[in-house]
């Protein structure tokens, strides 16, 4: 069934334009349909094209509605954000060009600008997606207020995270190592800023009772620390097999609840 998105983009596209567009995509396949070719087909020139139909997506949401085979038709914020994790990885944050990531995601230059103004703008909305930051919002929405379960939630969803990325990790941790000119973003988007999400999980549990009374922070950072060392300097630094997220998860959450010495008690 056409998305709803679709049948509005149906009821704004001219018949004219609509009829071309279809002839482009039946003869060439939906990823020869450019505005320039548009504008070739009907005589038309790209302003006016522009006006009248908003976007090549727009054109592209519009065929779809009427049951024509145009691809993929993935929300396009997410389709471009997927592309760019492609390129950055293949080519590293500077050298990865807005027409490139367009080009990946078969989307036009200007939908670039238009969802993320420029290249820092897509740089630091892609670096916002990343774990262990996302992996902390979202243990940080399904909070249970039963602690040993909250914790495991959260260094799972971040080891997990990072053993999907890891490419990227990598990429991050050699933009943060050179000093590059991102250097000031990824500290502000990357996974030190995970550490308020967290220490704001700690504190709850803090206040219940169920942690000592030490600064939330100081606990986040050294709850962080262990991740990191599950998820970053063992597999990427030092080349070692990733562990298993819900394994390593339970070991690391172990340790920090309840420390390496032997209880007495335990005995």
């Amino acid at each position: 069934m056409p998305s709803i998105t679709c049948l509005m983009a149906a009821s704004t596209v001219p018949r004219d334009i609509l009829d071309a567009a279809a002839r482009l995509v039946a003869d060439e396949g939906p990823e020869v349909l450019t505005m320039d070719r548009l504008a070739g087909a009907t005589g038309l020139s790209r302003a006016t094209l522009y006006r009248q139909c908003g976007s090549r997506e727009a054109v592209l949401d519009a065929l779809a509605a009427e049951g024509r085979d145009v691809g993929d038709r993935t929300d396009t914020r997410t389709r471009i954000l997927a592309a760019a994790r492609d390129v950055f990885g293949r080519t590293g944050f500077d050298r990865a060009t807005m027409e490139e990531i367009a080009e990946a995601a078969n989307v036009g230059l200007a939908t670039m600008y238009r969802y993320f103004r420029d290249k820092d703008g897509l740089v630091s909305a892609f670096l916002d997606e990343l774990a262990p930051r996302r992996a902390a919002r979202e243990a940080r929405a399904r909070a249970t207020g039963d602690l040993r379960a909250d914790l495991e939630r959260l260094a799972e969803l971040m080891l997990t995270g990072m053993r999907d990325d890891a490419s990227i990790v990598r990429l991050v941790l050699l933009e943060m190592l050179r000093g590059g000119p991102l250097l000031p973003r990824i500290r502000t988007l990357s996974p030190t800023r995970t550490l308020g999400t967290v220490a704001s999980i700690l504190r709850d549990h803090t206040t219940a009772g169920r942690l000592r009374d030490i600064n939330p922070r100081v606990l986040a950072q050294a709850f962080a620390g262990m991740v990191l060392a599950f998820g970053v300097i063992a597999p990427i630094v030092r080349g070692e097999p990733a562990a298993d997220p819900r394994a390593a998860a339970r070991t690391l959450t172990d340790l920090f609840l309840h420390g390496a010495l032997v209880r007495k008690d335990a005995r």
